[in-house]
C-alpha cells in the first residue's frame, strides 16, 4: 500500500468506491438522494471537487485505487486559513479496514499544514459509525449536524398555545425582523456553543433578514404572542444538482429559525414547525432539511425530537500553528 497525490485519472475509480459508499449509507439514510448510487453521478459529485483548486492523496494497492482524500483550501474571518473535505471527498474500498481514512488524512493533513491550513472540517455521512469513530480518533470532534425530515406521511398536529397566532411576515414586520436578526448570533456566542458573534455582522444580519421578506421563492414565517413577534421560521426550496450528494428531489429548506428567550416553554417552535411543514407538504414537498450546531443545546434537542434524522456530521479539528516552528529540536 502507498499514499500518493491523486491524480485526474483516478476519478473514475474513485467514483466507483463513492457510489459503494453512498450505496451503504442510504441502507440507514434512505432520505438521500438514489442516483448517487450510480457511479456516473458519484463522478460527478467528485468532478465539481476538483473542478478549482483542491489537494488530493489516494491509497493505492496491488496496482488499484483503493481509497481518496481530496480538499480545498479557503480564507475567511471566522476560520481563517482552512480546509474543507466535503461530503464526496473521501471513501475506501469495502473490506479495506477503517484505518486507511487515518493513514489517507496523516499524508492530506500534512500538505494541509504546509500550505497554512491549521482548521479542518470535514463532512461524514452519520450511518457509518465506524467511520465516524475513525476520525475522532484523528482528534476532531462534533460542530455542525445536518438533518432531514421525511413529511410525505403528514403533519401530526400538537397542541398550540391558545394565544400564541402564526402568519407570514409582511414589510410592516421589519422592524422587528430586525431586532429579532441577531438572536440566534447572541444565543451561539454562549455557552457550550461559544461561536463568536461579531458586532460589525449585525447590520449585515438584519439587512440579510430584511430581504428574505420580498423574496418570492421564501416563506416567512412568524409567531406573535400577545401583540409582540416572539419567534419566526424561514423555509425556501433546497437545490438539488448532479453534485450535491445530501438533497434529495421535492425537498425544501429550513434555513433559519429561533424564538426569543423570554417566549421558550411556550411550544413557539413547535406551532412554527407544524405551520412551516403543513405548507409545504401542500406546496408538494416531501422532505425538509435543515441544520444545527451540535453544542446548542436547545437546537440539538429540538430538531432530534420534531423529527429530524441526522444524515451528515461536520466535525472539525484545530491544529495548534506553533508546529510550523516548535519541532522539539
Amino acid at each position: 500500500m502507498k499514499i500518493v497525490e491523486f491524480k485526474h485519472s483516478y476519478i473514475d475509480d474513485a467514483a466507483s468506491l463513492l457510489a459503494i459508499r453512498h450505496q451503504n449509507e442510504r441502507k440507514v439514510n434512505k432520505e438521500l438522494p438514489v442516483k448517487f448510487e450510480e457511479i456516473a453521478y458519484a463522478k460527478k459529485a467528485i468532478e465539481s471537487l476538483v473542478a478549482k483548486s483542491w489537494i488530493g492523496v489516494a491509497a493505492i494497492k496491488d496496482d488499484l485505487l483503493v481509497g481518496y482524500m481530496i480538499g480545498t483550501i479557503q480564507t475567511d474571518k471566522n476560520r481563517e486559513r482552512h480546509t474543507w473535505i466535503q461530503y464526496a471527498g473521501v471513501a475506501i474500498a469495502q473490506g479495506e479496514n477503517e484505518e486507511l481514512y487515518r493513514e489517507l488524512y496523516a499524508v492530506f493533513a500534512s500538505e494541509m499544514v504546509n500550505n497554512g491550513s491549521f482548521h479542518h472540517y470535514v463532512m461524514v455521512p452519520s450511518g457509518d459509525a465506524n467511520m465516524l469513530n475513525t476520525w475522532f480518533r484523528l482528534g476532531f470532534a462534533y460542530e455542525q449536524v445536518h438533518g432531514i425530515r421525511d413529511i410525505s406521511e403528514g403533519i401530526e398536529p400538537n397542541r398550540i398555545h391558545p394565544d400564541l397566532q402564526i402568519r407570514l411576515a409582511s414589510k410592516d414586520d421589519e422592524k422587528d425582523i430586525r431586532a429579532l436578526a441577531t438572536v440566534i448570533m447572541e444565543h451561539q456566542a454562549k455557552s457550550p456553543v461559544f461561536a463568536p458573534g461579531f458586532i460589525e455582522e449585525r447590520v449585515d444580519y438584519q439587512d440579510g433578514y430584511a430581504e428574505l421578506i420580498d423574496d418570492e421563492t421564501v416563506t416567512f414565517w412568524l409567531a406573535i404572542h400577545q401583540g409582540e413577534v416572539v419567534g419566526f421560521q424561514v423555509y425556501m426550496p433546497a437545490e438539488t444538482s448532479d453534485e450535491n450528494m445530501l438533497i434529495p428531489d421535492s425537498c425544501v429548506s429550513l434555513v433559519v429559525g429561533a424564538t426569543v428567550e423570554s417566549a421558550r416553554g411556550m411550544g413557539v417552535g413547535s406551532a412554527l414547525l407544524q405551520n412551516g411543514l403543513t405548507h409545504a407538504k401542500k406546496l408538494g414537498y416531501t422532505s425538509c432539511e435543515t441544520d444545527w450546531r451540535m453544542t446548542n443545546l436547545e437546537s440539538s434537542r429540538f430538531w432530534s425530537k420534531n423529527g429530524f434524522k441526522p444524515s451528515v456530521h461536520r466535525l472539525v479539528r484545530h491544529i495548534d500553528s506553533r508546529v510550523l516552528w516548535a519541532k522539539g529540536k
